[in-house]
């Protein structure tokens, strides 16, 4: 749904692509303070479930047919995830 409103009207992309993701977990309610804050400033890294590349694969076959034709034509994936304070999926996918 998401990638259907940034693309409006324009047709899927063509030609090798690359992709950046960067996806934001909440910290669970159940850390502590001082846990929350690591995890906030990027001390404690986000090592629990989901899996990266299982958040990729969602993302990416999300897109297909929407922002580009078929995800063979990624020749590069760039993916972080992080916590923060507001939970979120940010994509930016560019012609190379």
């Amino acid at each position: 749904m998401m990638a259907k409103a940034a693309m409006g009207a324009s047709k899927p992309l063509e030609g090798a692509l690359e992709a950046f993701i960067y996806v934001t977990f909440p910290v669970p309610a159940s850390y502590s303070k001082k846990r929350t804050e690591a995890c906030l400033s990027g001390q404690e890294k986000h090592t629990k479930k989901p899996d990266l590349d299982n958040v990729i694969k969602s993302v990416i076959d999300g897109m297909d047919k929407i922002v580009f034709e078929n995800d063979s034509q990624f020749t590069s994936i760039h993916a972080t995830k992080v916590f923060g304070e507001v939970p979120k999926v940010e994509v930016l996918v560019k012609q190379v």
